[in-house]
C-alpha cells in the first residue's frame, strides 16, 4: 500500500470554513433580502411614501392660495393632507399661531420664513417643507409648513412591517450563525474521531496496554503528525518495556535459580552444624563458638534465600490471593500476643488501640496469611529500631470497605533517603547491613497491600521515630 496522503492543515481548513461561512452567508442573505425587498414592493409603502404625497399638496396649495388661510378651509386641505404621516400648520404672513397639527411657532418672523420658502429642511428627525401661500395678486400671504418622516415604519403603520424589518436587519446575522454552526459540525466531525482515537491511546498507554496500533490519524496534518508521533512513541514503549521486561523475566529466572541452588547446600550445612552443635560440649569453646557461628550464618542466609524466593512469587503474573472470610477480632487478638512476647524479649511496650466504625462487627473477605506477611514485615522492622525500653504504637481502624493500620516506633525515624528508597527490592539502610535480611520485607509488604486493593507509606511520627501506615481493602 502506498502511503496515506495527509489531510489539509488545520489553518488552511480553518481559512475554507471561514470563506464558506462568508459565501454562503451573503448568497442566503441576498436570496431572502430579494424576496423581502418583492414582498415590500407588492405588500409594503416604501420609507418616503409621505415625501410623494408633497407635489400634490404643493399643487393643491398653489390653487387655493390664501383661501387655505381661513380655518374653514381646514377640513378640505386635511383631505389633501394625510395626516396620519405628515403633520402641517398654516402660518398668516401678518402674523398669529394659524392652524394645524404641528405646535405653533415660538416667534412669528416673516423673514425667517421668507428665507425658508420652497426649501427643505431637517430637523428632530423630521423633514420641514415650506410652501407659500399668495393671495390674488400673486403676493405672499402666508406659509403652509409641512413636517414628515421618511421611515418605513411610519409608512406602515402596521406590526407585520415591524416584523420584515427585523427579520431583513438579522437575516446576515442569523445566516452566519447558521452557517458557522454548520460547518463548525461538519469541522468538529473531521476532527473529533482523531482527538478520540488520540485520547483513548493515552489512556491504553497509561494503563501499560500497549499491544495496539493506532493507525493512520486524520482529521488535520496536524492531528495526522501528532499520531504518528504517538504510533512511534508507542512503539518505542513497547519495544523498551519488552526489553526490560526480559531482562526483568531473566533476572528473576536467575535469582530463582541460584535461590534454589544454593537453598539445598546452606540446609544441609546448617543441619551439619546443628548436630555438632548438639554433640560439642559447650566447654570445648575452640570447636563449639565456630560451630555456632556457622549455624548463625547458614541460617540467616536461608532467610535471605527465603525472602528473595518470597519476592519472586509475588512477581509472578499467576500470584493470586486466597481471600476467606476472617474474624479481625480474634486474628488481631493473637497478633497482638504475638507480638508482645517478641516486644518483652527486647523490653519494648507495645501499645494496641483498636477502632471499628462498621455498622456491626463482622468477618471481612481477606487473605489473612498475606496480611500476616505484612504486619510481620512492618512490625519486625520496628522492632529491630527501636531501643530497649522504647515503645511501639499499633493502631488499627475497621471500616465497611477494608483495614488501615498504623505503627509508630520510638526509634532514629527514616532519614531522606530511606523515604525515597524505603518500598523499593534490596535496599537497605546502612543500620540495617547487621541484621541479616535481604532489603526484601518492606517491598513485599507494598506489593502485597497494592495487590491487596490498597497501599501503604512511611513517614517520620511527629514526636519521633518511624511511621508507617498501610491500608487493604476487603476482597
Amino acid at each position: 500500500m502506498g502511503k496515506i496522503n495527509p489531510p489539509p492543515s488545520f489553518r488552511r481548513q480553518f481559512i475554507r470554513l471561514a470563506l464558506s461561512v462568508i459565501l454562503w452567508s451573503a448568497v442566503v442573505s441576498a436570496l431572502i433580502w430579494l424576496l423581502l425587498g418583492l414582498t415590500l414592493l407588492l405588500f409594503f409603502r416604501p420609507a418616503n411614501y409621505y415625501e410623494k404625497q408633497v407635489p400634490a399638496i404643493l399643487r393643491f396649495a398653489e390653487e387655493s392660495g390664501e383661501k387655505l388661510l381661513d380655518p374653514e378651509t381646514r377640513p378640505l386641505l386635511e383631505e389633501k393632507i394625510p395626516t396620519e404621516g405628515i403633520a402641517y400648520r398654516v402660518l398668516p404672513l401678518e402674523g398669529g399661531k394659524g392652524y394645524g397639527t404641528l405646535p405653533p411657532p415660538e416667534k412669528t418672523d416673516p423673514k425667517q420664513w421668507i428665507r425658508k420658502l420652497n426649501t427643505t429642511e431637517t430637523r428632530e428627525g423630521l423633514v420641514y417643507r415650506y410652501i407659500p401661500l399668495s393671495d390674488g395678486r400673486g403676493r405672499l400671504a402666508g406659509v403652509l409648513v409641512l413636517g414628515y418622516e421618511i421611515s418605513f415604519l411610519k409608512a406602515n403603520d402596521s406590526p407585520l412591517a415591524a416584523v420584515v424589518l427585523i427579520l431583513a436587519m438579522a437575516t446576515p446575522f442569523v445566516a452566519i450563525a447558521f452557517f458557522a454552526y454548520w460547518f463548525g459540525r461538519r469541522l468538529e466531525r473531521r476532527i473529533s474521531p482523531a482527538i478520540d482515537a488520540l485520547m483513548e491511546g493515552a489512556a491504553r498507554v497509561e494503563r501499560r496496554d500497549l499491544d495496539f496500533t493506532l493507525g493512520a490519524v486524520g482529521g488535520t496534518r496536524e492531528l495526522y503528525a501528532l499520531g504518528e508521533a504517538f504510533e512511534k512513541m508507542r512503539h518505542s514503549l513497547r519495544t523498551s518495556l519488552e526489553t526490560q521486561w526480559r531482562a526483568e523475566q531473566g533476572r528473576r529466572e536467575m535469582l530463582a535459580a541460584l535461590a534454589h541452588d544454593l537453598f539445598t547446600p546452606l540446609t544441609i550445612i546448617r543441619g551439619h552444624a546443628e548436630n555438632l552443635l548438639n554433640r560439642v560440649p559447650q566447654e570445648e569453646g575452640r570447636l563449639h563458638r565456630p560451630l555456632r557461628a556457622i549455624f548463625a550464618n547458614s541460617e540467616r542466609a536461608i532467610r535471605m534465600l527465603e525472602e528473595m524466593q518470597e519476592a519472586n512469587r509475588l512477581e509472578r503474573a499467576d500470584f493470586s490471593l486466597s481471600p476467606s472470610p476472617l474474624d479481625l477480632g480474634a486474628y488481631l487478638e493473637e497478633k497482638k500476643e504475638e507480638y508482645l512476647s517478641l516486644c518483652n524479649r527486647k523490653k519494648i511496650r507495645l501499645h494496641f488501640s483498636l477502632e471499628d466504625s462498621r455498622r456491626r462487627p463482622r468477618p471481612m473477605r481477606l487473605d489473612g496469611h498475606r496480611l500476616s506477611q505484612i504486619l510481620d514485615n512492618v512490625i519486625t522492622n520496628a522492632l529491630r529500631y527501636t531501643p530497649a525500653r522504647g515503645e511501639i504504637r499499633w493502631r488499627v481502624l475497621l471500616d465497611e470497605e477494608g483495614v488501615e493500620m498504623e505503627i509508630t516506633d520510638t526509634g532514629p525515624g527514616l532519614s531522606e533517603e530511606d523515604l525515597r528508597r524505603l518500598f523499593q527490592p534490596f535496599y537497605r539502610g546502612d543500620p540495617a547491613r547487621k541484621s541479616g535480611h535481604a532489603g526484601l520485607g518492606m517491598y513485599i509488604a507494598k506489593t502485597l497491600a497494592e495487590k491487596h486493593g490498597g497501599w501503604i507509606t512511611a513517614g517520620n511520627a511527629p514526636g519521633g521515630g518511624a511511621k508507617i501506615r498501610f491500608r487493604i481493602a476487603e476482597l
